[in-house]
């Protein structure tokens, strides 16, 4: 196993295991948890309306919150930044992970060519698994721009993304690095917004996170159902944890990173399944700050509830 691909599967677990969600629950803890399983499974049954109550206030303290984003807070006006020229604008790096993707990869390949950047100061690292043989396939048969690599990340468990992101992260030239999924179309701007909004910020502002939405909103009432939780997200509750100072969940894609700080902090858990979130608390248990950026990154909403 090359350096590179062991600290990608390893480095955060043996450099910060209480970080790492590699550290299995102990003996005694998996009984503890699996007793108050049974018990409430039990309860559940025997005592419907004593276990409603007792749920009651999470949901109630989650629907208080949502309320107060849309009644008592207002974002902040958009402060224009300092504009930065294309000679002061750093090296960029774009992370895409892709896996079973080969049928988005023309669109995907259109809007990271949009980009609004200059060419030569972007690092777009198309980052597939070595076993994915039918996106690579399909990858040979494109005609990819010269800021394009692909990164092929050799076979070993764990099977995530987190742990295809670090393998693909060694290889990273830019002090500033974003991540996007197969299916993402982003503002053509938002690279150069995220650099000048790092520019004017302190230095403990390591990360910005820019807002998701779906473009296929008015397709049935599913999706509208998923651009209403989006747009609850995305636009009320992390700008106003945001603006509070509070750290926050970040989205799996569009977030912006100083590359220094992502290494100083262990860079992704390759053992969480939800390592967007985890590395936002992490960020903020480092004493980094995280904040939104008024861009967009556009989705494809499930169109079905049966997938497949």
């Amino acid at each position: 196993m090359s350096s590179a691909l062991d600290s990608a599967c390893f480095g955060l677990a043996r450099a910060r295991p209480h970080f790492s969600a590699a550290r299995r629950l102990t003996t005694a803890q998996a009984v503890t948890f699996g007793l108050a399983a049974i018990v409430l499974i039990v309860a559940t049954i025997l005592w419907p309306p004593v276990i409603a109550a007792l749920a009651s206030p999470a949901f109630l303290a989650l629907a208080t919150l949502r309320w107060a984003c849309l009644f008592r807070w207002r974002p902040p006006a958009v402060r224009r930044q300092p504009r930065l020229s294309d000679a002061e604008l750093p090296v960029y790096t774009v992370l895409a992970p892709l896996h079973r993707e080969a049928n988005i990869l023309k669109q995907l390949v259109r809007s990271l060519a949009a980009l609004g950047y200059p060419r030569h100061k972007l690092d777009i690292k198309l980052v597939v698994e070595a076993d994915d043989q039918e996106t690579r396939r399909a990858l040979a048969t494109l005609a990819l721009p010269p800021q394009f690599d692909i990164v092929v990340v050799p076979p070993a468990l764990p099977l995530t993304k987190p742990k295809a992101l670090n393998y693909a992260l060694a290889f990273a030239r830019g002090s500033l690095l974003t991540v996007f999924d197969a299916e993402d179309i982003p503002e053509p701007g938002q690279l150069r917004l995220a650099a000048e909004t790092f520019a004017a910020s302190p230095p403990d502002i390591v990360c910005l996170q820019a807002r998701l939405a779906f473009y296929n909103v008015h397709e049935n009432w599913l999706t509208r159902q998923f651009a209403i939780e989006y747009a609850v997200l995305f636009d009320l509750q992390l700008p106003m944890l945001a603006a509070l100072g509070c750290a926050f969940p970040l989205g799996g894609t569009s977030n912006h990173f100083r590359t220094a700080a992502l290494h100083r902090v262990g860079r992704w858990d390759p053992y969480n399944v939800t390592e967007d979130a985890d590395l936002g608390f992490r960020l903020a248990r480092h004493g980094y700050r995280c904040r939104m950026i008024a861009a967009s990154t556009h989705e494809e909403a499930n169109v079905a509830l049966a997938i497949g």
